[in-house]
This record gives structure tokens, sequence and C-alpha cells, in this order.
């Protein structure tokens, strides 16, 4: 693992975890730090003792957002070149990184918010504050968040989110469906790991598809499109070492043995031999 200077980096079980650790910037994202959580999920992603990821920030804030101090000091170069790939793409937090859980521990504001719009899991502190702060900065919603937030809460819910600049309280958020429960800041953590070794339990080719079909369905241009994709993959699936593996699991009322690499080439190549 590299050294890291602007997150930290560790792993409980097969979940991996990154935390933002800017806390006297409010883990604001700057190009230096999206390009280290971006090189951390990708460490992650390719390594198949990890299962699920979990982020959070250090100190009081989750994030703050993008770091606008370069602009308050006068620097209004937008043709600065990133000097990381970042993260903020959708399909990359979407589709092509193991499932992603939000610890969010504190404030939430711009991409702080719209990058775990395309996560797979919110967990909030009751600390918690979220805001889509544009409007009030004479902004616009970044990161598709315009298209994705009303997906998310309903269209009503999100233009008011977007309109006034509200900052909203974790309760709020999750009256709003924002985020899917709301802990003690004490359990946040302990909460958001345990829901990874749950997801992460489970078959890594088998969640990438999940994934990979919802992300599809959500641009798909009818349910016609959506209904012919997933008979073709739950065909296939009928046919994978994972799922002879669970059904194997189940009838000798065991745990399935998904993550053992030569077991599960062993299914294969029975599979393969007909």
């Amino acid at each position: 693992m590299p050294d890291w200077e602007f997150i930290e980096v560790e792993r409980e079980g097969r979940v991996g975890i990154v935390r933002f650790n800017r806390p006297e910037r409010m883990n604001a994202f700057g190009s230096e730090l999206a390009g280290e959580i971006r090189e951390a999920l990708e460490e992650f992603n390719a390594d198949p003792g990890v299962g699920a990821i979990v982020t959070t920030g250090n100190g009081r804030a989750y994030s703050s957002g993008a770091d606008l101090s370069a602009r308050m000091a006068g620097d209004f170069d937008t043709n600065r070149p990133r000097p990381k790939p970042h993260p903020w793409n959708a399909e990359f937090l979407a589709v092509e990184c193991k499932p992603l859980i939000a610890a969010v521990n504190g404030i939430a504001l711009g991409i702080g918010l719209t990058s775990i719009l395309w996560y797979d899991a919110i967990i909030a502190s009751s600390a918690a504050r979220f805001s889509m702060r544009f409007a009030a900065i004479g902004l616009t919603p970044e990161f598709d968040s315009a298209w994705m937030l009303p997906r998310v809460i309903g269209l009503h819910k999100a233009k008011e989110m977007m309109l006034t600049g509200r900052i909203y309280s974790a309760q709020e958020a999750l009256e709003l469906g924002l985020v899917h429960r709301v802990v003690e800041p004490d359990q946040l953590l302990p909460e958001a790991i345990a829901l990874g070794q749950e997801i992460a339990a489970n078959p890594a080719s088998t969640l990438h598809t999940v994934k990979q079909m919802t992300f599809d369905a959500l641009f798909a241009p009818d349910l016609e499109t959506v209904e012919a994709d997933s008979r073709v993959r739950f065909d296939h699936a009928l046919q994978t070492p994972e799922h002879r593996e669970a059904v194997r699991a189940f009838v000798e009322k065991r745990a399935g043995r998904f993550h053992d690499a030569e077991y599960m080439r062993g299914i294969a190549q029975e599979i393969a031999q007909g």
C-alpha cells in the first residue's frame, strides 16, 4: 500500500475502509485528496480479499465539497489539468467499484453529497448534515445530480433541495429517502462495516452483475429492454459455478465457499466437463 497523505486506508475482514483525512479543511475534495481516493478504490477493486468498501471522514465532516480555496483567493483558472485521475465518474462508482457504502459522519455538501448518490448504500450519523448547496453559492448542481437526485428522493423533493440550498439534518434526510438509516455517532462505522461484511459474503461476480444491471436499467429506453437483459443474465447465472456452489451449500447446510479460489475453479471444471 502506498503512503497516503490525505486519506487513511484499512481493512476489516472483507471490507475495505477509506477515511478522508483532511479534517482541518472539513475534508474538502481537492485534486490530491480525490486522486488518493481513486487510487485506494482501485486497489480495493483489484484485491480479491475485499468484497465491499466503506468511505467516511475524519473530524466533523464527511466532506464539505470541492475545495474552493483557490477560487476564494481569486484564482479562476479552469484549464489547470488534474494531477491525478479523480473518482467522480458515475460508471466508475456505480459499476466498476465493488459495493460502496457511505458512512456519513458529519456535513456532506456539494460533491460530498452528489458523489454518494451513485453509491450502493448510505448510512448517516445522527450528527450528519446534507445540502445541495450550489444555488446558494451561485453554482449549478454537479456530477449528474440534477438527473440522479430526483430518482433517489423524487422530483419535487429534489428540486426543493437544489433550489433552496437548505441544510438538512440526518433525520430529515432519512425522511426524504436520501439515507437508509440513521445511527448514533459511535455506531456509524460498526453499522457500515457490518453491512459491508453481509454484502461481501456473496459472490463477487454476482455483486458486480447486480450493480451493472441496476445501472443499465436506469438508462434503459423501455421495460422490454430491461426484461430482455434480465432474462439473459438470469439464464447465464443458472450455469455459473457460484450458483452451483450456492445450491450445494444449501443442501449441505453450510456457508458457501465463494471466495475459495481453488475450490471454485474445481466447480468450474465440473461444469465444463458436463
